[in-house]
């Protein structure tokens, strides 16, 4: 047989091998395998107590949109971030994903997420409902990279048996530092094993809300000059750390082995300062009995507020379709099927009572008001360069390893050569 006809004869045995695959299948089937004009997207998560909420938002565009399914896919946030950039660097991330402001520049300059500014302008979704902290968090070089999903902030949460059995009145928005220092006192019982307040060296959860109740910040506006050093930052530091060295809250060897979570879950600490997003898991915990009250005030209130965002892989696939859906994400319908769900409070004007409404038995309306008085300074495009430093000094100081002073003019000083090496670049 010449090469002619057997490359005839096996083209024809291929056709008709497809031809009863397909009859025996009842379609053809593509690549990804949904059948024939039907696309299956992948957006990825990072925060199982979301799942439900991001599934329901998905079936309701499905429902709209028969032919573009959604899985949803969860990776935990210790693996999340090198889980995303070994997915950019080997060009198989997935359609659409959360976004967090401390990620943005490393993404943005690698070129993974798409550019939706001109596809946003073509587009009815107004940018001006959602907070303009958000939105500029996203937008680097007048292009914006992802859609404000939802906003977060920080409580202070506590346990309505401990404070009862200790007599202490439960917090509300007259707590001052001096407040909270004297019932973190009165709650700890060494004899129980029981601490009045928990003081891990996080940042986020905890003691940069110190640095901003002190009218100080991290950074300079500009973001070329760290306030880490500065007297009131120093102070602010010394406040948080007092709870340790007064035997008011575990050490961070402690830490090490139980998290600040697992001791107030399991009903060992009367006071934890945590976000809107610990919600249904502390409500979830049989037994404990908690509830949230502002954030106690320094000099002023603060509390950091930040939002996550929804953002397109850059090499999509289904790039329509992935942009049909984040147009629908950021819709009301969206938005208020992810607050009913208690999953997160929407970024969307207008649609944040629902997640309120979610949550009967706490105070919830504290974490919606305290965006009013919150802060995300700390997400600045230098902000990778020196967060590492931050960490490292943040645990030194915290683990009572180095005067508290000390170890901010240190912090301070090495940070600020990382900021000018990265403005240098």
């Amino acid at each position: 047989m010449n090469r002619t006809i057997k490359n005839v004869t096996t083209l024809l045995i291929g056709l008709l091998a497809l031809t009863v695959l397909g009859a025996c299948g009842g379609g053809q089937q593509k690549k990804d395998g949904t059948a024939s004009g039907e696309t299956t997207l992948k957006f990825q998560i990072w925060d199982t107590n979301q799942k439900a909420g991001m599934e329901k938002m998905a079936e309701a565009f499905t429902k709209e949109n028969p032919k573009i399914k959604v899985e949803v896919e969860v990776t935990p946030w210790d693996q999340y971030w090198t889980k995303l950039q070994a997915a950019a660097t080997g060009g198989n991330m997935a359609d659409i994903f959360w976004m967090h402001p401390d990620q943005v520049y490393t993404f943005e300059e690698g070129g993974a997420m798409l550019d939706l500014t001109d596809k946003i302008k073509d587009s009815a979704i107004d940018m001006s409902k959602f907070p303009e902290y958000i939105t500029s968090g996203y937008n680097i070089g007048d292009k914006q990279y992802a859609i404000p999903k939802d906003f977060s902030t920080i409580g202070l949460w506590y346990n309505k048996d401990l404070f009862d059995a200790a007599g202490v009145s439960y917090p509300d928005d007259t707590w001052t530092w001096d407040t909270w220092m004297d019932a973190a006192k009165k709650l700890t019982n060494k004899e129980k094993g029981i601490y009045g307040m928990l003081a891990p060296a996080n940042g986020q959860n905890f003691w940069y809300n110190l640095v901003w109740q002190n009218g100080s910040d991290l950074i300079s506006k500009d973001g070329k000059k760290t306030m880490l050093g500065d007297p009131k930052t120093v102070e602010a530091l010394k406040y948080g750390v007092s709870f340790i060295e007064k035997g008011y809250s575990p050490t961070t060897a402690d830490f090490a082995n139980t998290t600040a979570d697992q001791y107030f879950e399991s009903g060992k600490a009367a006071m934890v300062t945590s976000g809107s997003w610990m919600a249904n898991e502390y409500l979830s915990i049989d037994g404990l009995h908690a509830d949230v009250a502002p954030m106690p005030k320094g000099t002023q209130r603060g509390s950091v507020s930040s939002g996550m965002g929804y953002a397109i892989a850059a090499n999509t696939k289904h790039e329509d379709e992935a942009w049909k859906f984040l147009q629908f994400l950021a819709g009301d319908e969206a938005n208020k099927i992810q607050s009913k769900s208690g999953a997160a409070i929407s970024a969307l004007e207008g649609t944040q009572q629902p997640w309120v409404d979610s949550l009967p038995d706490i105070n919830a309306k504290v974490f919606v008001d305290a965006a009013d008085y919150g802060y995300s300074s700390m997400s600045t495009p230098s902000r990778a360069a020196w967060v590492e430093t931050e960490q490292e000094y943040a645990n030194q100081i915290f683990s009572l390893s180095i005067d508290v002073e000390k170890g901010c003019q240190e912090m301070a000083q090495k940070a600020q050569s990382e900021i000018d090496d990265y403005f240098a670049q």
